[in-house]
Formats: structure tokens, C-alpha cells, sequence
């Protein structure tokens, strides 16, 4: 599920980690996050928290599937999530852990984000969009 990496150079992107829904003839809703740290030390915490939340994928309502990709040398990064419907990611965001994480990071990150609604999911109009958000400066 992941086919030549289309970011510029000094970005990681971790392999794809799916969830439970198989999504890929439907319409589905993606999200790019991209967040900014202040500090070393910040972004390296923020990466592990992504990694163990990534560990839920497979059971998370509505998830298609997640990416996540961190620019070190910038103190950035996020996650390309897809999900069947941008109700299933709303639940996400409010779910207690990772409302307790963003209320932990709040003040110390800035967060930016682009979704949108696609008829289906394709691997390579996910990426062209997602990379938009990712090559730009972070916020813009």
C-alpha cells in the first residue's frame, strides 16, 4: 500500500497501517494533520505517541488506514489518515485518549490540518493532496 514515496527528501513516512474497513471501491474522508514542535526533545514524545496510537488502527472505528510521516529537521509531522466517513474521524478526535493527548499538548504544538470527502480511495490522489500540505511551509 505504499508505492514510490512522492515527498521531498528528509521526509519518513512510516508503512501503512490499516484498519478495519476495507474502503477502497467507496467514497471515503481523508486527513492530513500536520503538527510543529518546539523542541527536539517534543517532537521525539510526539512521535512515540503517534506510533502507539497507530497501534489501535486495526480496531478503530470507521479507520481505512493511516500514514504517518515526520519531517525531523523541522520538528514536524502528522499522520494521512482515511476513514469511511468524516463522522468516523470526528469520533476519533473526541475520543478520551486522544482528547487527553491534544489537551497535554496544547500551547506546545501548532496543529494544521486539510480533509476533504473523495469519491473513492486511491493511493495516489491521496498522496498528491496530502503532499501539498506536507512540502509547504507548515501552516500555510
Amino acid at each position: 500500500m505504499t508505492p514510490a514515496q512522492p515527498f521531498s527528501e528528509g521526509t519518513v513516512l512510516m508503512p501503512w497501517k490499516p484498519g478495519p474497513r476495507d474502503s477502497t471501491g467507496d467514497p471515503v474522508f481523508v486527513s492530513v494533520t500536520d503538527f510543529l514542535a518546539t523542541s527536539e526533545e517534543d517532537v521525539q514524545r510526539i512521535y512515540e505517541l503517534g506510533l502507539e496510537l497507530g497501534d489501535t488502527w486495526p480496531v478503530m472505528q470507521g479507520a481505512v488506514g493511516v500514514w504517518l510521516w515526520g519531517r525531523p529537521a523541522q520538528l514536524r509531522g502528522g499522520s494521512i489518515s482515511v476513514w469511511d466517513s468524516e463522522r468516523d474521524m470526528r469520533r476519533f478526535v473526541r475520543w478520551p485518549v486522544h482528547t487527553r493527548i491534544m489537551r497535554t499538548w496544547r500551547g506546545r504544538v501548532r496543529v494544521a490540518a486539510d480533509s476533504w470527502q473523495a469519491d473513492r480511495f486511491d493511493v495516489a490522489s491521496v498522496w498528491e493532496r496530502a503532499g501539498k500540505t506536507i512540502e509547504r511551509p507548515h501552516g500555510v
